[in-house]
Order: C-alpha cells, then sequence, then structure tokens
C-alpha cells in the first residue's frame, strides 16, 4: 500500500557520479530482498535490547547503497528485530538513504505503516510489488526558489577556517565509517524538559542544542574556547502543494549558532538559540547551506575540495518532534522511537539525532565518524547531557 502511494519509494539516483544525476524508477520492488529478520533472546526493552539495537543500526549505517549492474534494489530497506522471550513486540528498522527523503517523511511513513499493519487480515500478499505510475513530487529546488544574498554566496564560495580555539573534530577525510550510540532519556526527564523549556521561554530543540555545547565544552581541553552547532530545520511550511506534512521527500535546510565556553549551562544561551532559529526561518530559507547548491556547477569537485580541511561545525542536531498521536486500540501500536544518521566526510563532527516516542521518552541517537572523534569523548558527552537534564530535572 505504501509503494503504491508514495512513487519516491521506486525511485533510486542514477548517474551520481556525473554533474547532472537523475532518478530512476523501478520496475518492481521484491520485499524478500529488503527485508531482514533479526532473532536474539534479549528482552524488550532494557539496557540489553539497547546495546543489540545499537549495534545493528552502526551496521546498516556501514552498508551503503549501491547501484549494482546485476541487481538493482531500492534504495531503503526494513530490519525486524524479533525476541523469542517477548513475541509481542518487535523492532522495526527503516534505512533509507537521505535523497529519498527527510525525517519528517520517516515520521509519516511509520505512521502510515502502522495504520495499514492495523487493517491486515492475514492474508499472504506476493513478495513482488509493481511500481506506481504515480509522477514524482518536484525536489526542493523545483519546489521553491531559496533566496541567496551576495554576502552569503561569498561566505559559502571562500574557505575560512575556524579559530584555533574553536573544536571541530579531525580535519574532513575518507574512508567513513559511522559509529553509533544512542541515549534514552526517562518519560519523567522527557516531560520535565518540555516543561522547563517552555517555562524559560524557550524550545525543546534550542534547549537541546545549547546543553550539548555546554557537555561538549566539559569534555574537552580549556585552550577550546568556541563552538559552532548546527540545527536541521523543516522547510515545508513555505512550499506549495503537492508537498505536505505527510509527503516523502527532503524538504530541510539548516541553521548554525556559535557558542562560547561558560561555566555552566544557563536559560539565556537556550534562549538566544531560540532566537536565532527564529531568525532563520523569518527569512523563509534565505541564505541557508541547502540554498547555495544550486550555484555549484561540479558537486563532485566542490566536495572533493573539502577533504584535508577542517570542519566548519562541532556538531549537528536534527531533532524531529514527537510521532504522531496513537490511533488507539490496535494489534499493531508504535511505542518507542529511535533516529540516527550516517556520518560524513564532510560534515559536523557529532551528529545528534532525537526523536520522542508514543512512549514519552525522549531519544537522542550519536553519530561521528571513526577517526574524526574519540568514542570515550561520545560516552563523556552523554554522560555529562545525562546528568545535566536530571540536575535541571530535579531543580525543578
Amino acid at each position: 500500500m505504501l509503494i503504491s502511494k508514495h512513487p519516491i519509494l521506486s525511485a533510486i539516483p542514477f548517474a551520481i557520479d556525473t554533474p547532472n544525476p537523475y532518478f530512476v524508477r523501478l520496475p518492481r520492488i521484491t520485499l524478500s530482498e529488503i527485508v531482514t529478520f533479526i532473532k536474539d533472546d534479549v528482552n524488550l526493552p532494557n539496557s540489553d535490547w539497547i546495546e543489540v539495537l545499537d549495534k545493528v543500526l552502526e551496521e546498516q549505517h556501514n552498508c551503503p547503497f549501491e547501484v549494482q549492474p546485476s541487481k538493482t534494489l531500492p534504495f531503503w530497506r526494513f530490519c525486524v528485530l524479533e525476541s523469542s522471550n517477548c513475541p509481542d513486540s518487535f523492532g522495526l528498522v527503516f534505512i533509507f538513504h537521505h535523497s529519498l527523503m527527510d525525517t519528517r517523511s520517516a515520521l509519516s511513513f511509520h505512521d502510515e505503516l502502522e495504520g495499514y499493519m492495523a487493517q491486515y487480515s492475514g492474508l499472504e500478499t506476493s513478495d513482488t510489488v509493481y511500481s506506481p505510475s504515480l509522477a514524482l513530487i518536484p525536489p526542493l529546488e523545483g519546489l521553491y526558489r531559496l533566496p541567496v544574498s551576495q554576502e552569503f554566496f561569498q561566505s559559502q564560495e571562500n574557505y575560512t577556517e575556524p579559530s584555533p580555539d574553536s573544536w571541530t573534530g579531525a580535519a574532513q577525510f575518507r574512508p567513513v565509517k559511522t559509529r553509533f550510540s544512542s541515549l534514552w532519556l526517562s518519560g519523567v526527564d522527557t516531560e520535565a524538559l518540555i516543561a522547563l523549556s517552555k517555562k524559560e521561554r524557550t524550545s525543546v530543540t534550542a534547549a537541546l542544542q545549547a546543553l550539548i555545547a555546554t557537555c561538549i565544552f566539559s569534555v574537552l581541553p580549556s585552550r577550546y574556547h568556541t563552538l559552532q552547532g548546527d540545527c536541521a530545520v523543516s522547510l515545508r511550511k513555505l512550499l506549495p502543494e503537492p508537498v505536505t506534512a505527510s509527503t516523502l521527500g527532503c524538504y530541510v535546510g539548516s541553521t548554525s549558532t556559535t557558542y562560547h565556553r561558560k561555566p555552566s549551562f544557563n536559560w539565556d544561551e537556550a534562549r538566544r538559540t531560540k532566537v536565532t532559529i527564529e531568525d532563520a526561518m523569518a527569512r523563509k530559507g534565505g541564505d541557508m547551506p541547502v540554498g547555495y547548491l544550486a550555484f555549484i556547477q561540479n558537486q563532485h569537485h566542490w566536495m572533493l575540495q573539502k577533504l584535508g580541511r577542517k570542519r566548519r561545525s562541532a556538531f549537528e542536531l536534527s531533532n524531529v518532534g514527537s510521532s504522531f498521536a496513537s490511533r488507539g486500540a490496535s494489534n499493531f501500536q508504535i511505542q518507542g522511537m529511535l533516529f540516527s544518521q550516517s556520518s560524513s566526510a564532510c560534515s559536523a563532527a557529532i551528529k545528534i539525532s532525537a526523536v520522542t516516542g508514543r512512549d514519552g521518552r525522549l531519544v537522542l541517537g550519536f553519530t561521528w565518524q571513526e577517526g574524526a572523534v574519540e568514542a570515550d569523548m561520545i560516552e563523556g558527552v552523554k554522560r555529562a547531557l545525562k546528568g545535566e537534564i536530571e540536575r535541571l530535572t530535579l531543580s525543578a
């Protein structure tokens, strides 16, 4: 049902090593080729289950999507995690290439899938699904002109190395091996963080950004005094039909905030971050890196020249918010959720992906490139972040 409704699920990027890549539609999809079942004896959910899930996600991040001469598979797949000790629960991992869709799309995908599973009558269906004849929805640049000022254009065109007191991890390099680790907050701490953010006249996203910057500083040598943090933002509200909140596609931009080392977290930094995000959105997608992409004639050359240079940003936060409301009684119901992104050769040193499931738990997925950041540092940031959030919620 989902494949027949969303044409992007049957599309793969082609000629990606040329200046003019494009999408090709697959005539059919064989489900058994893209669905893998993984069985384990751990109980769901607990720390052992989280450890298994983290391992599976790290492995999946390091299995790239490729166009193969002998067999062409879609640029998405499923892993189903089952436990013999918990036959009524399972984990569903949806892995997809970012050229197909953004994370808001993934939330919508899960919500629709849950609805179709609730209607499932037990009938055996064909392993082969034929692609729909529906036209692909245009990409972001085909729907909306992202304004770019001359000043911003020049800032993107000319590389300026970050100052020596700004931490950005190791210089940009290949090959990329993604490392992954998750942090699950309790429902109580999540609820308290949401309430505190509202009370302090800021947003959860802005609070998380300021908290992450504080916690990265806490594990860095004292010679580092500044950090740049990027934040992914949805541009869907700017787009005309046929794009809606539930359309599968990639419609995101980003903003950046510079942080200076402070003795401890304070809400002023969270409020400042919120203003930065609001100001960026008020420009209606103007002066965002995604808008500059249209001016690059040879993206391969542009990306390759980044290698060996310092990164611009220490971290990137993508907070997709909460999953959709529960449908009520059903055989299948979404419970907890986890979101992650692959690391990149040319990107922020640490990527943090946030989502709040219907169980009320905010979950943060940390990804980094092996060799760009040490695993011990990530664990230190996670510990500091968990401790800082618990301290804030206790004081409230």
